[in-house]
């Protein structure tokens, strides 16, 4: 299975997606910390706003702005490239053919996903804590590492269940773009459902991709139950499908 997971893994290294993706999310977090430091040098908030976007708090600030679009797009990307487009191509066949079992594969390219996910939360928040230590030094940072993580880590859950969200989903669309199309329209309704109902939204892993973040009270137990759930329920459903998959290709 390790071997099968680093096979996965090297793919989504050589093919560039992730480490374009990783580029992405460090660029993106200087370019917000040079956006909120002439922000704060022009006076163009009240002291109060810009203290909740600086220091410590800034890689919240990155998340928040990341967290329910571009992370999730970023994860189903990965998806599509070891899913979707082998199956199109006909290279998900070939290791089949070679006698590898159709529950390894499946759990081997889930597992590289859940990785590669935890290598953008971990970029994020890494790139965003040097930024705003450069910035507005190291004090405040150093003060608000632990609380961050502990943000960070649960934000990750909510990832990781859309994660396997969309790989069950993968294994009955069959071209890249439809599934990216489909799976931002999900997250548009997610996020309007998050905001017009939220007592309905807290039972979706959807809503907890910005909950965690955005700071509002949250039943802890209730909110990991709903991404682990959410996590093992739809891994499982994926592995049955794809045990009776039929491969055209």
């Amino acid at each position: 299975m390790i071997k099968n997971i680093k096979n996965e893994m090297y793919k989504l290294w050589k093919g560039r997606r992730l480490g374009i993706f990783l580029l992405i999310l460090l660029v993106t977090c200087v370019a917000m910390g040079v956006l909120v430091r002439s922000i704060q040098i022009k006076g163009f908030f009240e002291k109060e706003v810009i203290d909740s976007m600086i220091g410590g708090n800034f890689p919240t600030q990155v998340l928040g702005v990341i967290a329910d679009i571009v992370l999730p797009v970023l994860a189903t990307l990965f998806v599509t490239f070891l899913v979707t487009d082998e199956a199109e191509s006909g290279s998900l066949k070939l290791p089949l053919l070679c006698g590898q079992s159709r529950e390894k594969l499946i759990v081997a390219k889930a597992v590289a996903v859940l990785i590669g996910a935890m290598a953008l939360m971990a970029v994020t928040y890494i790139s965003s804590n040097i930024v705003a230590a450069v910035f507005w030094g190291s004090d405040s940072v150093a003060a608000a590492l632990f609380p961050n993580a502990v943000i960070f880590a649960e934000s990750y859950f909510a990832l990781a269940g859309w994660s396997m969200i969309v790989l069950f989903a993968s294994l009955f669309v069959k071209n890249s773009g439809s599934m990216v199309g489909i799976a931002v329209i999900v997250l548009v309704i997610g996020c309007i459902l998050s905001s017009a109902s939220p007592q309905i939204a807290k039972y979706e892993v959807m809503y907890y991709l910005k909950a965690f973040v955005s700071m509002v009270v949250l039943d802890r137990t209730l909110a990991m139950a709903v991404c682990g759930g959410t996590v093992v329920a739809f891994l499982t459903m994926a592995t049955l499908k794809f045990r009776a998959l039929q491969i055209q290709k």
